[in-house]
C-alpha cells in the first residue's frame, strides 16, 4: 500500500518536472528562426550599441541580445501592447539598443514574437495592429505567418533607424 502510494507521487513529480522543463523550452525551429532573424553588430545603425542590461532587469533580459524565459514573457506581454496575453506567445526574441553616449538606454528596441499557433497568432496580432495603428510614429510592425516583429524608437527623431532594421529583418524574413 505504502509502495502504491509512492508510486504514485513519484509520477506526479516526475511529471511535473517534464511539463516545468518542456513550457519553458524554445523549440529547434525557434532557435533557427531567431537566428535567421538576430540583429548583429553590423545591423546596427551607427552611433548606437547593445544596450547594457541593468541588474534589476537581469531576471527578464540576462543578456543582450536573448531569447526571452517564459518568466519573461509573462511579465513583458502585456506591457508590449495593450491585453496581451503571455499564454499566446510560444517565445520572444529582443535586441536592446542605445546610443553609444547612453549605454544603458533603450532607445530602439526590437521583439521577434513567434505565437503558439494560428488562432493564437490571430487573436494577438490583432490586438497589436491595433496599438499600432496609434503609433506608427515610433514602430514598426512586420508580420508573417504566426511570427510578428516589432521594432520600437523611443523618440520619434528616431524612427528612420528601425524603419532600416525593419526593412532588413523583413527581407531575411522572406
Amino acid at each position: 500500500m505504502i509502495i502504491k502510494k509512492f508510486a504514485i507521487i513519484l509520477s506526479l513529480i516526475l511529471f511535473m518536472t517534464i511539463e516545468i522543463v518542456l513550457l519553458g523550452m524554445v523549440y529547434s525551429d525557434d532557435t533557427t528562426t531567431f537566428n535567421t532573424l538576430r540583429i548583429s553588430s553590423e545591423d546596427i545603425p551607427a552611433g548606437f550599441v547593445f544596450g547594457k542590461i541593468p541588474q534589476f532587469a537581469k531576471k527578464v533580459f540576462p543578456e543582450n541580445p536573448c531569447i526571452v524565459s517564459t518568466e519573461g514573457i509573462q511579465f513583458l506581454a502585456s506591457k508590449l501592447y495593450p491585453d496581451g496575453n503571455p499564454y499566446n506567445i510560444k517565445n520572444m526574441y529582443v535586441a536592446i539598443m542605445s546610443e553609444s553616449t547612453k549605454p544603458f538606454g533603450d532607445d530602439l528596441v526590437c521583439y521577434v514574437l513567434m505565437f503558439k499557433d494560428q488562432p493564437s497568432a490571430s487573436t494577438e496580432i490583432k490586438k497589436i495592429q491595433e496599438f499600432h495603428q496609434y503609433n506608427k510614429d515610433r514602430i514598426v510592425l512586420i508580420i508573417k505567418g504566426q511570427i510578428a516583429i516589432m521594432l520600437f524608437a523611443d523618440d520619434i527623431n528616431n524612427y528612420k533607424y528601425v524603419a532600416e532594421l525593419g526593412n532588413k529583418l523583413s527581407s531575411k524574413l522572406d
